[in-house]
């Protein structure tokens, strides 16, 4: 068990604290004494088959190989490994892929899995990407927001051994976009390993339109796809971060009308009980009778649409 006072920001992330998008992401506050909320919000635990493979869906698994992280967000939906973690093991994991030929994409997370060293993830890269059935491997991670000197040529050229692979690089707000990053994530681009976004909507932080497409649009003019979008979830401790399903679907509204497609990610959050992820888009349909569509777009004017 690790003591609270072993988790803190990295020197990196605590030079950028004074930056409001940043600050509330990272200090805690009154608010997180509620109880509102679960321990285990994605029913996580359920679906662990060996220590630190988690197999919810039929084609792709996570691998939590540290609880260890550079930032340690205070709406963290894994807050509970931070304190309790019952470690990794590699070779139960690949055994158990092995057995399971569905698995064709493997997600690493954490904690942050750069947080271990070149070494010690290049032997778990290599351990996955053996498997002859598995087509693709995602790496979760917070180093490029939290820690980009952490991404160096060694990591690079480590990473690249193992294409195709995939980074999903957790990122809120724009003012975590620095000189920095963009180094970072160009080193990792230029060898032909793509990175899309996850960003967490977030109370008071990004949860309006302007702020968002900002991150979004930037994000786009440095080759990062915005991937995904997420309801914050329902950890303990977290009811403040919270955005309702309303807020959340006219935000999406405003960005489909209001940027390009590629700028524009897909608004998701998890059910809780282990119910996996659900994908929400704002309705447009007004009317529907046959084949015959009322439909309103993004301005909110009506359009009769006749379907096939």
């Amino acid at each position: 068990m690790k003591h609270a006072k072993e988790f803190f920001a990295s020197g990196y992330l605590t030079s950028l604290m004074h930056k409001k998008g940043i600050k509330k992401q990272f200090l805690s506050s009154l608010s997180e004494f509620s109880k509102e909320g679960f321990s285990d919000p994605l029913y996580e635990k359920h679906y662990t088959k060996t220590n630190g493979l988690i197999h919810r869906y039929p084609d792709r698994v996570v691998l939590t190989i540290t609880n260890r992280c550079f930032a340690y967000c205070r709406f963290c939906f894994r807050k509970s490994n931070w304190f309790n973690f019952n470690g990794f093991n590699l070779k139960a994991c690949v055994e158990y892929i092995k057995k399971h030929r569905s698995i064709r994409e493997v997600l690493v997370s954490g904690g942050d899995p750069f947080f271990l060293d070149n070494n010690t993830l290049d032997k778990i890269l290599r351990g996955i990407k053996e498997i002859r059935h598995v087509e693709v491997v995602r790496i979760g991670t917070r180093v490029l927001s939290s820690n980009p000197m952490r991404v160096d040529d060694s990591t690079v050229n480590m990473l690249k051994k193992y294409k195709p692979i995939w980074i999903a690089a957790h990122i809120n707000h724009v003012d975590e976009i620095t000189d920095e990053f963009k180094f970072a994530t160009d080193k990792i681009i230029s060898v032909g390993i793509p990175i899309v976004s996850q960003t967490v909507l977030l109370n008071g932080i990004n949860d309006d339109a302007d702020t968002l497409k900002k991150l979004f649009c930037k994000l786009v003019s440095l080759g990062i796809k915005p991937y995904y979008l997420f309801g914050c979830d329902q950890a303990i401790g977290n009811s403040h971060f919270r955005v309702s399903i309303d807020k959340a679907l006219s935000i999406m509204s405003q960005l489909r009308g209001n940027t390009s497609g590629l700028c524009v990610p897909t608004f998701s959050f998890d059910l809780p009980g282990g119910g996996g992820k659900i994908v929400l888009e704002p309705n447009r349909t007004v009317e529907k009778e046959g084949k015959r569509y009322v439909l309103k777009n993004f301005e909110g004017r009506e359009y009769e649409y006749f379907d096939v």
